[in-house]
This record gives C-alpha cells, structure tokens and sequence, in this order.
C-alpha cells in the first residue's frame, strides 16, 4: 500500500554547533509586511509597506526563548504549530509601558536572532498576539523591574529560517 505522505529524508546527528537562548527579537505590525517569500522553509525575502520596518529589542543572555509547537489530532486529521516567542524588557517606566501598550494592540509578525546567527520567523500565516504581560517590582534588589511578555500565536507551520541576508535589512524601512 503507497503512503499517502511519502518520507523523504531521515536524521542523522551533525557536530554540536548550536547554543541555545536569543539575542533580539524584531517586531513589525502584521499588516505592514506585505509579502514573505520562503523556500523549502527559507525566507528569502521580506516585503515591507513604504516606511515601515521592524523594530529590534535587544534581549538580555539566556532569558528569552522562542518555541514553534506541532500538535495533531488522528481524530480530526489536523495538525498546527503553536508559536510563542517570550522576552523580558529590563525597565518599567512610561515610554516602556507606552511601546508594551501598542504591541498588546497588534497583530505582529516577529523574527529572533538565535544566540547562534541565525534568524527566524514566527507568525508568517495568521501573525502573533500578546498573550500575557507581567509587569513587577521583583523583590530583592538583584531583581527584574520591568516586563516579561509573551507573544502567541497558531500556524499551519512550523517557524521558518530566515536567511542572512533579510535578517540583516529587517530594521530597514520599506
């Protein structure tokens, strides 16, 4: 009997290169970026709207992270990718809380830089939304005062790599 999604290719473990954690994540209103072109999960290209760029927040080391989600249903025959990037901002004032109140406003497209050089997209399909804010004093004085936001979102695929080449022109206006 013929599979009905043929396999094409299998794993083998490479040399360990990676190293985990984020070093920005950039942010653009979903309705701003009117084209993704991507290959075989490879964005090539990012069309923005004339003037609009994404807008870069610098992370500090290894507490940001950003996860891509498969989950299915032999029921229903479904399958998606819940995509969650999730980043502190180490201030708690006015401007701060103005940026965080315009982002919890729109539907976002949102690229990482991975602590290992590489970009990648999340929220390509259907864009991603603040799911929670949390906002605090901390405690001790070597505490967080300031945010932790969470943006969320589903998709039909998983997160895609973008190349070198695009991620370095992101903050470039359309």
């Amino acid at each position: 009997m013929p599979a009905a999604c043929a396999i094409q290719a299998g794993y083998t473990i490479d040399c360990r290169e990676s190293i985990g954690g984020l070093q920005a994540v950039f942010i653009a209103e979903f309705g701003n970026i009117t084209s993704v072109a991507d290959v075989s999960g490879l964005v090539t290209g990012i069309t923005k709207a004339t003037g609009k760029r994404f807008y870069k927040f610098e992370v500090p080391r290894a507490v940001a992270n950003a996860t891509s989600s498969g989950t299915g249903s032999e029921e229903n025959g479904s399958f998606f990718y819940t995509h969650q990037v999730v980043f502190p901002i180490n201030k708690r004032d006015s401007t701060t809380a103005n940026i965080i109140r315009t982002l919890a406003k729109n539907k976002c497209m949102v690229v990482t830089l991975d602590m290992d050089g590489v970009y990648r997209m999340y929220g390509k399909g259907n864009g991603l939304f603040v799911a929670t804010v949390d906002s605090g004093s901390g405690t001790a004085a070597g505490d967080r005062q300031g945010y932790n936001l969470t943006l969320s979102g589903i998709e039909k695929d998983e997160m895609l790599q973008v190349n070198s080449a695009t991620g370095l022109a992101l903050e470039t206006a359309g």
